[in-house]
């Protein structure tokens, strides 16, 4: 793969993640100004709904994956020395890979 196709593809990985991230925002806002969850027992109810588990979860995982790929530029484009940029973006990488995992923990114990 060329390097201009790689970086078409990290573009467009950037640019979905973010619309659905705001996408996601926007329909929980307005779900949240009608009807507000009040109590613990409401927000587990909530959250146990398989959609807004699939939807929450796919937000996660775009809010991570656009983290990575944004940091993965900024740092191939500012941080000239490579084992220096490697060691970097291995902490992120495992940084992310521990909130992801973190995530999923809490997500998946959600039930009523």
């Amino acid at each position: 793969m060329s390097r201009k196709s790689i970086g078409l593809r990290t573009w467009l990985i950037q640019r979905l993640s973010a619309v659905y991230m705001l996408l996601f925002v926007v329909c929980f806002g307005i779900y949240f100004a009608v009807c507000t969850p009040t109590s613990y027992l409401e927000w587990r109810t909530m959250m146990a709904n398989s959609f807004v588990g699939i939807t929450t979860t796919l937000f996660f995982l775009s809010l991570l994956t656009h983290a990575w790929v944004g940091m993965r530029d900024v740092m191939m484009d500012y941080i000239h020395i490579d084992s220096i940029r490697l060691a970097l973006l291995t902490g992120v990488g495992f940084a992310l890979l521990g909130t992801a995992i973190w995530i999923m923990k809490i997500l998946l114990t959600v039930s009523v």
